[in-house]
């Protein structure tokens, strides 16, 4: 506003002086036009200074630093790129097929199964062999645990009369069909008496129980002649025992009948 108001001042005088210099120009018209020339440098110097003063102004009021140059937006604000683009992310490398696990698991499962059938053959296969191999006759496994024990010299008295009293009660279990390995002494011998067996040997087998369990839990000591005696009656006992019941089943015969009327052969027991 300051600006403005000077510049008519100047103009206004101006004006004036040419006024001035129009009434005198009719006598000296060359030197009115000197100083209207002159007056107009004079009128644009002014404005010209009073314009640059007016600039400076303004930049002294603006305010200065960073916070002044990000407050106020750039006239000219550069277009954005449209051309440049992320980095695409890293693309997996490998083998990438949905359908790889489910047939490992499938194969897994495949392996498994067929390792279990194999086990389960085999087994079979084994349990098979066992059943076609007989068991040995009691008679027999006596004997050939009491052929163990033979040499007495080589054993103390305890181990071998807990031996010497398992194969004769295995033997009892097998031949006659009584519990003597789970009894005690005092359970077996009211058994012995029951024992289609002769007097003599059950007499004698009553005694050797006896006679062991002082041997086998008080630690009694005994000497090598009477532990070849105690074998020797236990196999008396197999041998006797075993033809007594080979006897007695020989004793079995069996009457065949000739066929009557289409009827098959028929087998009747006959026991003397």
């Amino acid at each position: 506003m300051k600006t403005i108001g000077v510049t008519r001042m100047v103009l206004d005088l101006v004006i004036g002086r040419c006024d001035i210099g129009d009434t005198a120009s009719s006598r000296r018209p060359c030197q009115t036009r000197s100083r209207v020339i002159y007056t107009t440098g004079v009128i644009l110097c002014l404005l010209t200074f009073l314009q640059a003063g007016q600039v400076m102004g303004e930049e002294a009021a603006a305010p200065a630093g960073p916070a002044a140059a990000s407050e106020s937006p750039a006239p000219h604000a550069p277009a954005p790129m449209t051309d440049i683009h992320d980095i695409l992310p890293p693309v997996p490398v490998g083998i990438d097929a949905p359908w790889l696990v489910p047939v490992l698991l499938a194969l897994a499962a495949a392996a498994i199964l067929a390792a279990a059938w194999w086990w389960w053959k085999k087994r079979r296969k084994a349990r098979a062999i066992e059943t076609l191999v007989p068991e040995l006759p009691p008679e027999m496994t006596a004997m050939q645990a009491l052929k163990e024990i033979a040499d007495v010299r080589r054993l103390d008295g305890k181990t071998f009369y807990f031996r010497l009293s398992a194969i004769l009660r295995q033997y009892v279990f097998g031949r006659f069909a009584v519990g003597a390995p789970e009894m005690t002494t005092e359970e077996f011998l009211p058994c012995i008496d029951r024992l289609p067996v002769d007097s003599d040997l059950a007499r004698g087998l009553r005694s050797l129980c006896r006679a062991m369990d002082p041997v086998k839990f008080g630690g009694e000591t005994v000497v090598e002649k009477q532990m070849e005696t105690d074998l020797f009656f236990a196999r008396e006992f197999v041998q006797k025992t075993t033809l007594a019941d080979e006897a007695e089943n020989k004793g079995e015969q069996h009457i065949v009948l000739p066929p009557d009327d289409g009827n098959s052969k028929k087998q009747i027991p006959n026991r003397k």
